[in-house]
């Protein structure tokens, strides 16, 4: 029993530190000229989707999903 709480005890002072670590990373991104912003939200199924303005992915999802190209189509 004691062994497991000398490994658990320190987790709690290293998360401390950690939080104080990324609340001085945030203030010296917002402190920059212009400052940086760090935006987070939840992560989406189509995060990885790159879409450029103009151009559409006409293939199926079936098709995206297998990583077919156009190339690769049959004549």
């Amino acid at each position: 029993m004691k062994s497991l709480l000398a490994f658990f005890r320190p987790l709690r002072s290293i998360a401390q530190e950690l939080k104080i670590l990324r609340e001085l990373y945030e203030l010296d991104l917002g402190s920059r000229n212009p400052p940086l912003y760090r935006f987070t939200e939840k992560p989406n199924q189509k995060d990885t989707e790159v879409m450029y303005t103009g151009m559409v992915d006409k293939r199926p999802p079936w098709k995206k999903a297998l990583g077919w190209d156009q190339e690769d189509e049959p004549e």
